[in-house]
């Protein structure tokens, strides 16, 4: 299948056929949301292993979240005085899980998380947080200051040595 064709998102796409894997490299401004429906619509889990760089953060200020559990998070945040860490991700999405059992494990990102407020996100379970957010892919992973500011956004996977990074290059 001539995905590129099909796919007018498309700028390129690569497949291995043989493990199942493939590669697809969007035109820019271009949304993920329709590849990553059509990929999980065929029993695949998506997964982002490379996205924009943070500093393309269309939003800017987070006010008045409709998701119950962002909106607890964010006043907690903001009682402690501290930014808040939302880590968007779910079960079936295998570099959530490594990002669970390496990085939120490792000593040093636990005692630097100790400076946060940490919300972890079901993008299955919240559809209000996704929609607030307007995730398209997992792992994703914000940063907030108490009054609702985006400070910082990865999307994609991060090793432990890299979201210990995030962290602290984040907040100065």
């Amino acid at each position: 299948m001539d995905a590129v064709r099909v796919l007018p998102q498309v700028a390129r796409a690569e497949f291995d056929i043989p493990t199942e894997t493939f590669s697809i490299e969007l035109k820019a401004g271009a949304s993920t949301a329709p590849i990553l429906a059509t990929i999980k619509d065929m029993g695949y889990t998506p997964e982002v292993l490379n996205a924009a760089p943070a500093g393309t953060i269309e939003i800017t200020h987070l006010r008045n979240p409709t998701s119950t559990a962002l909106r607890d998070a964010m006043a907690r945040a903001g009682s402690r005085g501290v930014p808040l860490v939302i880590d968007f991700g779910g079960p079936f999405c295998h570099l959530c899980r490594k990002f669970e059992q390496t990085a939120l494990k490792d000593k040093q990102v636990v005692r630097a998380l100790a400076g946060f407020e940490l919300l972890r996100v079901d993008v299955e379970g919240d559809p209000d947080a996704v929609r607030d957010l307007d995730i398209h892919g997992v792992p994703d992973i914000w940063m907030i200051d108490g009054e609702g500011k985006i400070l910082a956004r990865h999307n994609g996977y991060m090793t432990s040595t890299e979201f210990l990074a995030f962290l602290v290059g984040t907040v100065k």
